[in-house]
């Protein structure tokens, strides 16, 4: 099973990831790992970043271990990627969206980054965050043909670990 997240920055899917990796006992690669050594150093970091995550899910999947992988998917290539590898490797896609209804938590998540010391590319301003909105506007929202949930992350995050875990399970039935 190749589980991906979907969202913005800030919208809770590297927390879900994380406790959705510890709960299910499944690897976890997250996309801006991979980033954070490659900024800098090589053009197109973000894009060679997708490459790199992707390559390690195929790795595993084709050892028949299950994937997480934590990325904005912010862009139909990268969901395309994700179908490839799949099919590829006869795993199953399930694509977990994420977002948070409420503003000010979402505009709080985003500020406490500030503290964290991550590198440059990490938005860490709710105005680099609306910036960075304007720029996906056209490109994030595209058809999303596998199973795919979206969640909101303002709830408790037990709450929506039960929720991702009762719909895998129904999915993979």
């Amino acid at each position: 099973m190749l589980l991906v997240m979907k969202g913005h920055p800030g919208s809770g899917k590297s927390a879900v990831a994380r406790g959705l990796s510890r709960q299910l006992g499944i690897p976890l690669i997250d996309k801006d790992d991979i980033k954070d050594v490659l900024d800098g150093r090589a053009e197109d970091a973000g894009g060679l970043a997708y490459i790199a995550m992707f390559n390690v899910a195929r790795r595993q999947l084709l050892q028949h271990l299950s994937v997480i992988c934590d990325s904005p998917l912010s862009e139909i290539g990268g969901y395309t990627t994700a179908c490839v590898v799949a099919h590829d490797t006869g795993a199953r896609l399930l694509i977990i969206e994420c977002i948070c209804s409420s503003e000010d938590e979402w505009r709080r998540r985003i500020e406490q980054r500030s503290a964290l010391r991550l590198p440059s590319h990490h938005i860490t301003t709710w105005e680099s965050l609306q910036d960075h909105m304007r720029r996906r506007a056209e490109t994030s929202v595209y058809a999303i043909q596998e199973p795919h949930l979206v969640v909101d992350t303002y709830a408790p995050l037990e709450d929506v670990l039960r929720t991702i875990v009762d719909w895998i399970e129904e999915m993979c039935r």
